[in-house]
């Protein structure tokens, strides 16, 4: 029996503007970080891997090596586990010949090859400016012709077994190897496609096929000349479309079969597309650049998922409508955007794989999904949140704001449907043998986190343990750095971190990634093992009421003294302490002891005055208002229904607050909107009737002006008649006019003119 081969550490590779550089990560286990004494920091510095100007970065899928390119000199192979630095003679060989004009790069799905996008030029051969290559030797395989920088048009299958290209109103299909002519998918409009680049299996399949023959596919066509626009999924080669065909054995043509599933809507000008990890099934986001409702700056969306095979029709697929919980924020036209959608990333559960989204107004709702029916199965609760990261096991859930939003975080046990504890070092308090304490956080409103900086990048590490923000430019061109947290939402201190965010500082950094993973071997899907969360350190005592109380008190107090203390250095690490170190709700004033503890459900009012209110502040009701009530709905599991998708309820809430069924509330909704038409009807009405007094009272008060008028009125009447005995027709209103003829006559004679 062979040994597996040693994992390789997980790394961290940082662009700046001067050199590419890579890092271990350290060991940041709770053992490690509430061990006392600690353990001296680890040595500050990585390896270099190129040293000069570059434009942009590129990381095998195998994690073996980085593509770095430089303007100077091209596209240069940086191997990750070589020794010794870059910027030496080797190190500036081009990989790609001629590739100093690449802007855009990519690697297949295996990394068997490399795909580069540049301008079109007039030189021979410069039409075909996306070229393929051999990611082994650098030896170029093809060209294509690509007006529009994008490397969306050429895609790979998982197993790199077939490649496709997209043209005009067609994808050609052309075999992995040798990019022959495999046969073609007719698609009209088409505008984007997409293949998914991993396939997983169930765990009670050991493996897939050796060598798989069909591939599922979406093809996306966008609305014009008053046709809606269309989202299909195909399988090639048969399901592909009735126009479609592949190219069978003799190089006879194959016709193809009709597309799976298809959805039209009027208002889509673009699709996303994510995938899930059994490739079975697809999320598809269409979004739309203005919301036609002015609703929404960032235009109106919509969230279907396209299934291979629908559990009620075995063998026929099927595009379900996802609607978000009846809890999320919604418009003042009953719409809900959709901000995020990801899939579960592991193939093994048990079960459809499960997706979450981000839905809502903001304070947005974060929920988890089924994985065939689209209904909720669980509420992650609402805040300022726009993101959803699922770390590479499937088992942790970081639902972060980024961007434009505050950078909180909060880290979820999906396993377990709560928040991640965090276990927090405190001095020795005297409940241990002299072996320091720690105290267990568990409270939901205290297990959330805010980063210090505006977060750009961020990602889970290949082993699932720790996530990685970043700032960098040219997004954000100050405070740029690198920062690491624990899979419970630590911090993991500065000193600590082996690169120093002090040398990228205003604007220096331009990327940071994690390495990937080496591929897993045959049926297996990861290569690190899929760890729980850690137990509690040994040698350690947990410190619980009154003892975890002063001894956090404690703990604020010398965190908020060292932070004083620190103020004036340099480098922008005198957060970390801070930030890294708990502090309880009740100590959040500042003073020795803290006070007495509240309880959460005590903390909303204020308590009358400064004593034990907790919560009365204002950053507290600030707090409150911000999240809009998100522990009402956080950590709920969602009741099984027998209604239509997105008419279920949280945990029976509903019908203790009286709430009707969708059904109900739609009826009730039809019947007010009839009694407001008959209301506004009946007004119009008496409206009509009071002016027409007011103009028979202004017509008496003037007889000559109302003598005048039934004359008139009288003239068009004959000439209505003596068009009906010529036999005209006679509509509605010249009816009544004739119906007026006698009482029209009579009023013309009490006048007396």
């Amino acid at each position: 029996m062979t040994s597996s081969p040693p994992l390789r550490p997980v790394s961290v590779l940082l662009r700046t503007k001067d050199s590419v550089e890579i890092y271990n990560v350290p060991d940041t286990s709770s053992a490690t970080v509430l061990a006392r004494p600690r353990p001296p920091p680890p040595k500050r510095g990585g390896r270099t891997l190129y040293e000069g100007k570059t434009t942009f970065h590129l990381l095998h899928p195998n994690g073996e090596c980085a593509y770095v390119h430089d303007a100077d000199v091209g596209l240069v192979r940086c191997d990750v586990d070589g020794g010794g630095s870059g910027g030496g003679p080797a190190a500036k060989q081009p990989f790609l010949a001629n590739s100093r004009s690449v802007q855009l790069a990519k690697c297949s799905p295996r990394g068997s090859y490399l795909v580069t996008w540049e301008r079109p030029n007039s030189s021979p051969g410069g039409n075909d400016n996306l070229k393929v290559w051999d990611a082994r030797s650098g030896s170029f395989v093809r060209g294509f012709a690509c007006k529009k920088a994008t490397l969306a048009g050429l895609q790979w299958t998982h197993d790199e077994g077939k490649a496709f290209h997209m043209v005009t109103n067609e994808l050609h299909v052309y075999s992995g190897e040798g990019f022959e002519r495999a046969g073609r998918v007719r698609c009209p409009g088409v505008a984007s496609f997409s293949l998914p680049s991993v396939k997983g299996y169930p765990s009670n399949v050991a493996k897939g096929p050796e060598k798989e023959e069909k591939y599922l596919l979406t093809a996306f066509v966008p609305g014009q000349k008053g046709r809606p626009a269309r989202v299909d999924l195909l399988r090639y080669p048969d399901r592909a479309g009735r126009e479609s065909s592949s190219v069978g054995d003799g190089k006879a043509t194959v016709p193809s079969g009709p597309s799976l599933a298809s959805k039209s809507l009027f208002d889509a000008e673009e699709a996303v597309v994510r995938w899930s990890p059994r490739a079975d099934s697809a999320l598809v986001l269409t979004q739309t650049a203005v919301d036609a409702t002015g609703e929404s700056y960032y235009g109106s969306t919509h969230l279907f998922l396209l299934l291979e095979n629908d559990p009620k029709r075995p063998g026929f697929g099927s595009a379900v409508g996802v609607e978000v919980p009846s809890e999320a924020a919604k418009t003042s036209q009953g719409t809900v955007p959709v901000v995020a959608a990801e899939w579960t990333t592991n193939p093994k559960v048990a079960g459809p794989v499960p997706f979450g989204i981000v839905a809502g107004r903001m304070p947005a709702l974060a929920s988890l999904h089924h994985g065939t029916s689209g209904e909720p199965s669980f509420l992650l609760g609402r805040g300022h949140r726009n993101c959803l990261d699922v770390s590479p096991h499937g088992r942790f859930i970081a639902c972060g704001g980024y961007g434009n939003l505050a950078g909180g975080m909060d880290f979820w046990d999906r396993n377990k449907g709560k928040k991640v504890p965090r276990r927090v070092g405190v001095p020795d308090a005297g409940g241990g043998d002299g072996g320091g304490s720690y105290v267990t956080i568990k409270e939901s409103n205290d297990l959330s986190v805010t980063s210090a900086s505006p977060v750009v990048g961020h990602a889970w590490a290949p082993d699932s343990r720790t996530y990685l923000v970043s700032t960098t430019s040219p997004r954000m061109n100050v405070d740029n750095g690198a920062r690491l947290y624990r899979y419970d939402g630590s911090l993991v201190d500065e000193d600590d971190l082996p690169w120093d965010n002090a040398r990228y500082k205003p604007d220096k950094l331009l990327s940071a990634a994690y390495v990937p993973a080496p591929l897993p071997p045959d049926g297996e899907f990861h290569r690190y093992p899929d760890r729980p969360q850690s137990p509690p350190p040994r040698g350690l005592v947990e410190l619980k009421g009154e003892a975890a109380r002063v001894a956090l008190g404690k703990l604020a107090i010398s965190s908020a003294a060292s932070s004083d203390g620190k103020g004036g250095g340099s480098g922008g690490t005198t957060a970390a302490p801070a930030a890294a170190a708990y502090v309880p709700p009740a100590a959040r004033r500042g003073a020795a002891g803290g006070g007495a503890y509240v309880p959460p459900g005590a903390r909303k009012g204020s308590g009358g005055g400064g004593g034990a209110g907790g919560g009365g502040s204002l950053a507290e009701r600030m707090r409150r208002e911000r999240e809009g009530g998100a522990a009402n709905v956080s950590g709920v599991k969602v009741t099984k229904r027998t209604g239509p998708v997105g008419a279920a309820s949280v945990g029976g809430a509903a019908g203790a607050a009286g709430e009707k069924s969708k059904s109900a509330a739609r009826r009730e909704k039809q019947r007010l909107a009839k009694e407001r038409a008959e209301r506004e009807a009946a007004e119009a009405e008496e409206r009509r009737k009071e002016e027409e007094r007011a103009r028979s009272e202004a017509n008496k008060s003037d007889p000559e002006k109302r003598a005048k008028k039934i004359k008139k009125t009288l003239k068009q009447i004959e000439d209505i008649k003596a068009k009906a005995a010529g036999g005209a027709e006679v509509n509605e209103d010249q009816r009544k006019k004739l119906a007026m003829e006698e009482e029209l006559r009579k009023e013309l004679a009490s006048l007396g003119l």
